[in-house]
């Protein structure tokens, strides 16, 4: 029997992630998972074994999760845990069971006394999953992060004494076609870091139009020169919108923190807008995950939209392709202009769902004009500053010719040029697949296909940010994720 010991700490994630590195990673899967626990973790061991189950169902395999009252201890009692813990493991050693015990969770004490327990004993591996940047990912389950964040240490290199464990390495399963979202593509790009693959292309059928790095940090380079079809994929132009509403950065950021600040210190209340370009190019995701923004966990201003901007998202997004068979599955869909407006469209319900207030002049006017007259009012309204921030030159002058009262218009200046290579986080590449799928319609990741378009896609399939992904050997890891829906 394989047998894996551990400890319930106050995160489940930490106790599950090692376990489902080395059944993902390297093939290895327990029999039976032990869990040292303590009162202080009754809701905590709950949700570690949930987290089992699905891992259960997801893999097909059976373990059986045991955590009796003989294996509680009191967390004021270290003996106690060391004497539990040697206890155990010397019992299933003698037994002839092949013991792994990780080290990963619970407190530094209960950590090295169960490295001493497990040494003492002979348990055949001892591991320990470090996390890089624990105070950004503490909380998310191993496929929600970058894998090179990441890294398993096994009894070798904590002990200097090899582990006696046979790990049989990852398999694939049954290539599969998988409905995912945008957050969960990162389980593809770890999922290609594991089999050794750092550097990918991104095509659109046959066309070539992007290489990958994945280091650190990831690398896009977009190819030069592009001969998309405009009226399926948007051509050149809508590459370049997509890489910049995933992975483009701006090169006057620190200068609207700044400009925040500087708004906050007058005393008056601060409220944020985009106009229509800045919901396109997902700029409220950007400033709604930017930490700088937030004091004590939450934000330090509040959020507005202009109520023409909610007109010309909802007027680009029924834009479609005519009903022709030549078309094949892009007949009557949305063109490539009405897809990125899909994408503005979920930034405007992310800042409803956040309370962002309604700003309507109630004039007659249309277009930059009407944006900026709305922002305008609902300045004076409030008597509150409202910054709005725009990627327009024509917009920011509109809004700049009615600076006043209140109204503080703000123009990010965008960084990308085609063949020359883009350096971002993981999150940011894993959102230009995303953009990039979404808005041309169909991606080429590797051997991968990912697919924003389909017929039959709903608005609820918008709003959750789906796409489809093709021909994946690991679906398990989705269906973890997930929890099996």
């Amino acid at each position: 029997m394989r047998a894996y010991v551990t400890t319930v700490g106050t995160s489940p994630e930490a106790v599950f992630n090692p376990l489902w590195y080395l059944v993902e990673v390297h093939g290895w899967v327990p029999d039976a998972v032990y869990l040292l626990w303590n009162d202080g973790v009754r809701e905590q061991l709950e949700g570690v074994k949930g987290l089992i189950e699905r891992l259960s169902s997801a893999y097909g395999v059976g373990i059986n999760v045991i955590a009796g009252e003989d294996l509680r201890f009191s967390e004021d009692n270290p003996v106690e845990f060391r004497e539990r813990a040697a206890s155990l493991i010397g019992s299933l050693v003698s037994e002839g069971h092949e013991v792994i015990a990780d080290i990963t969770p619970g407190r530094k004490f209960m950590s090295a006394l169960l490295l001493g327990a497990a040494m003492a004993r002979g348990a055949g591996e001892i591991t320990y999953l470090h996390l890089e940047d624990w105070r950004r990912y503490a909380g998310k389950l191993l496929f929600e992060v970058p894998m090179v964040e990441q890294r398993l240490f096994r009894k070798g290199e904590l002990t200097g004494k090899p582990g006696k464990v046979s790990l049989p390495g990852r398999k694939r399963g049954p290539a599969e076609s998988l409905t995912v979202n945008r957050e969960s593509l990162m389980a593809l790009l770890d999922s290609l870091y594991l089999d050794g693959l750092r550097r990918f292309r991104l095509a659109v059928r046959s066309e070539e139009i992007a290489s990958v790095k994945l280091g650190r940090r990831a690398r896009i380079r977009v190819r030069e020169y592009l001969t998309l079809d405009r009226e399926l994929h948007g051509g050149h132009t809508m590459v370049k919108e997509a890489v910049i509403a995933g992975m483009g950065s701006f090169r006057n950021w620190d200068e609207l923190k700044e400009e925040v600040r500087a708004l906050l210190r007058s005393g008056r209340p601060l409220y944020i807008g985009f106009d229509t370009n800045a919901l396109l190019f997902r700029v409220p995701s950007r400033v709604i995950a930017e930490g700088d923004f937030y004091r004590n966990g939450n934000l330090i201003f509040d959020f507005a939209y202009s109520d023409e901007v909610q007109v010309e998202i909802g007027r680009q997004v029924n834009e479609k392709l005519p009903f022709d068979r030549e078309l094949g599955p892009y007949s009557n869909q949305p063109t490539p202009r009405a897809r990125l407006a899909s994408i503005g469209r979920v930034e405007l319900v992310k800042l409803r769902e956040m309370g962002a207030e309604r700003a309507d002049s109630r004039r007659d006017e249309r277009g930059d004009t009407k944006i900026a007259l709305d922002y305008k009012a609902f300045a004076e309204e409030k008597d509150a500053n409202v910054m709005v921030i725009t990627l327009d030159d024509r917009a920011y002058a509109e809004m700049d010719a009615l600076r006043g009262s209140g109204l503080v218009p703000f123009r990010l200046e965008w960084e990308f040029s085609f063949g020359e290579n883009l350096e971002g986080s993981w999150e940011a590449l894993r959102d230009t697949l995303y953009t990039l799928a979404v808005t041309l319609g169909e991606l080429n990741v590797h051997t991968y296909k990912l697919h924003g378009l389909w017929h039959g896609k709903n608005s609820e399939d918008w709003e959750r940010e789906r796409v489809r992904l093709n021909s994946f050997e690991y679906g398990r890891i989705f269906r973890v994720l997930s929890g099996g829906d």
